[in-house]
C-alpha cells in the first residue's frame, strides 16, 4: 500500500514538472514606494528560474498594476519565490524565501475564466486563460502574489519577508555592475526626490507622514457584501468589472448575457462571496432605445473603508449591499452602501455615466 502512494505520488510529481503553460512574470508595487529586485525570482517545477531582475519599478499604476517583464514563453509553473528586494523608502533589503501554493496556481491555469465578447459579429463570451505572475511588494516586507489575465487578478498568496543585509564581499564584487547603485544612500535618497518616479503631488501628500504599515494586509480583508443595480425601466445588466483595492480585479457577467449564453455560475453578477473593499466598479447596460449605455463609480478611499468599518463594528461577516442607482434618464448615478439597519451615501465617489 505505502509503495503505491509513493508511485503515485512520483508519478504525479513527473506530471507536474512537465506541465508547461504561456505565462510572463511583472513586478509590482504601490505608488510612492517604489521598490527594486536585487536578485531572486520564481523557482519553477522543473528546477529551472524565472527572475524578477527587470530594474526599477515606481507602481505608477497602483498596487496591483504590471511591472517591466523580461520573459515570456511556454514553460513549468513556479512553486516557490525567493527574492531580494530593497524597499527605497525604508533604505531597507528585504528577503523572502516562502513556497507557493502550486495546486492553486495551477488550477487557475488548468481551468482558465471566460471574459465578454465585444465583437458584435461574434457576441458569445470567450475563454481566454492566465498569463501573468504578478508579485508585488509593499512596506514592512509584505509579498503578495497574483495570477493574472485580461480583465481579472486573483490572488493566490501572502507572504512576509525579512530584513536582510547584503554581505561586504558581495557589495565588493558588485561595484561594476548595476546591481551596485541599490546600495548607495545618494542613488537611494534621488529615487524618492525624482518627481518621474514619484508624482511631485504624491511626494507632498507623503511628506512628513509615517509609512503606512499594515495598509496593504487592510486592503485584503474580505466582507460579506453584494452589489445591487437600480438601472432604467426595462434596462438590463450586460457586464461589469471590478477593481479592488487589494490588487485583485474581477470582469463579471450581467443578465442580459446570464439569459443568452451558459455563463459558469461564479461568474455571474450577482454571485455571491466574500470579496475585498471595491476601488472602482465599471459596468455596462442595455436599454431598448439604447444598445450600449455605461459608466464606473470610483471610490474615495477614506470614505468607503470608514463606511465599511461603520456597517460591520467587529464583524465583517455582516451581510452588506452596494446599491448603485441610475437615474431614470440614464445620465447620472448615486451610490449607497447598505447594511445592519442603516444607509450610507457615498457621496465623494467619482461618478461618470456615458
Amino acid at each position: 500500500m505505502l509503495s503505491f502512494i509513493f508511485n503515485s505520488c512520483q508519478d504525479k510529481n513527473k506530471k507536474t514538472m512537465k506541465e508547461e503553460f504561456k505565462w510572463k512574470e511583472s513586478v509590482s508595487c504601490p505608488l510612492g514606494y517604489p521598490v527594486d529586485v536585487f536578485m531572486g525570482g520564481l523557482e519553477l517545477t522543473d528546477g529551472s528560474f524565472t527572475s524578477l531582475f527587470s530594474g526599477l519599478h515606481p507602481g505608477l499604476g497602483g498596487w496591483g498594476s504590471f511591472g517591466r517583464s523580461m520573459s515570456h514563453g511556454k514553460k513549468p509553473l513556479p512553486k516557490r519565490l525567493n527574492v531580494i528586494w530593497i524597499s527605497f523608502v525604508e533604505k531597507t533589503f528585504y528577503h523572502v524565501d516562502a513556497e507557493l501554493d502550486y495546486e492553486k496556481i495551477a488550477g487557475l491555469f488548468r481551468k482558465g475564466y471566460y471574459i465578454p465578447s465585444y465583437n458584435e459579429e461574434i457576441p458569445e463570451p470567450f475563454k481566454e486563460d492566465y498569463g501573468t505572475i504578478n508579485v508585488g511588494f509593499a512596506p514592512g516586507g509584505v509579498a503578495v502574489v497574483w495570477i493574472a489575465g485580461i480583465g481579472r487578478q486573483i490572488e493566490v498568496g501572502r507572504y512576509q519577508g525579512v530584513k536582510t543585509e547584503i554581505p561586504k564581499e558581495q557589495v565588493e564584487k558588485l561595484k561594476d555592475e548595476p546591481e551596485y547603485s541599490m546600495l548607495r544612500p545618494e542613488y537611494q535618497e534621488s529615487i524618492m526626490k525624482n518627481p518621474g518616479i514619484i508624482p511631485q503631488e504624491v511626494q507632498d501628500a507623503n511628506k512628513d507622514k509615517p509609512i503606512p504599515y499594515g495598509l496593504w494586509d487592510t486592503y485584503r480583508k474580505k466582507y460579506n457584501w453584494k452589489i445591487n443595480y437600480e438601472l432604467p425601466k426595462e434596462a438590463e445588466l450586460d457586464e461589469m468589472t471590478y477593481e479592488f483595492y487589494n490588487g485583485e480585479e474581477t470582469n463579471l457577467f450581467g443578465d442580459y448575457q446570464i439569459k443568452r449564453y451558459q455563463i459558469p455560475k461564479e461568474l455571474h453578477w450577482n454571485y455571491e462571496e466574500e470579496k475585498a473593499i471595491p476601488k472602482q466598479i465599471s459596468f455596462r447596460w442595455k436599454e431598448k432605445t439604447k444598445e450600449n449605455c455605461g459608466g464606473y463609480i470610483k471610490f474615495n478611499e477614506d470614505q468607503i473603508f470608514k463606511a465599511f468599518e461603520e456597517l460591520t463594528p467587529g464583524k465583517a461577516e455582516e451581510p452588506l449591499q452596494i446599491t448603485i442607482r441610475i437615474t431614470h434618464t440614464g445620465d447620472d448615478a448615486s451610490v449607497w452602501l447598505e447594511g445592519n439597519g442603516k444607509s450610507i451615501g457615498l457621496y465623494k465617489s467619482e461618478v461618470k455615466i456615458f
